[in-house]
């Protein structure tokens, strides 16, 4: 794989951390600096920057004589990132839909619509753009420049936590869009508390889900572990 304009580490970083987001490299995986050196045809000092900077966004953790590996999402992790993005996203709302403008409404609209698109072409990349860009514009609208970094950073690691479990969560990813039309209609009639009430419903749903699903995958390894251990 070629490398262009961007210093080595950066484009190393940027491919792993996109490869570990989507679950191309799942937790637990190994990556081996010299492995990855010669996949880039570069020398492992940028591949070490890399890891780095991956290390520190938690998205890998290396051990002593063992070697780097692909972090893994407790339940714990789960349950604090939907805790705190409830709380965080209800004051974007109540921000957003002070300031809010027709054009907003019809950038959410068109978000939204992408959703649609994407969920009828079971394009899960082009679908969580678009779920994470309906999102951002309510960040956008709310006009909290803290705020918004701080969104920024916590959709990452929510986008891992998605890209892991949306094909077990969603039945048909047409249901993505779905959750999001209480919200978007809510903005339509500048009804506050029923778009709260909406966002609410959308990411407790989600957070359930998305807990059953890491507890069903613990239990698996468990089971794994001790079949292992007979």
């Amino acid at each position: 794989m070629k490398l262009y304009n961007k210093s080595l580490s950066q484009q190393i970083y940027e491919t792993l951390r996109d490869d570990i987001i989507k679950g191309e490299r799942r937790p637990g995986d190994r990556i081996v600096e010299l492995d990855v050196a010669r996949e880039f045809g570069v020398s492992q000092a940028p591949v070490r920057e890399a890891l780095l900077k991956l290390a520190e966004e938690g998205l890998v953790v290396s051990h002593r004589y063992k070697g780097t590996f692909v972090s893994n999402i407790s339940i714990d992790e789960i349950d604090e990132l939907y805790s705190f993005r409830i709380m965080m996203e209800e004051m974007a709302i109540r921000r957003a839909m002070a300031r809010t403008s027709p054009a907003d409404v019809e950038s959410l609209e068109n978000f939204y619509q992408e959703m649609v698109k994407s969920g009828q072409e079971n394009d899960l990349d082009s679908l969580r753009t678009a779920d994470v860009n309906f999102h951002t514009q309510i960040y956008k609208m709310a006009n909290h420049s803290f705020m918004y970094q701080v969104w920024e950073t916590l959709s990452s690691k929510l986008n891992r936590i998605w890209y892991l479990t949306s094909q077990m969560y969603f039945t048909e990813l047409g249901e993505v869009a779905n959750i999001h039309f209480p919200i978007l209609q809510a903005f339509k009639d500048r009804d506050v508390q029923a778009c709260i009430q909406a966002f609410h419903d959308h990411v407790n749903y989600e957070k359930k889900q998305r807990l059953l699903f890491m507890e069903s995958e613990n239990d698996r390894d468990s089971t794994n572990e001790t079949q292992s251990n007979i």
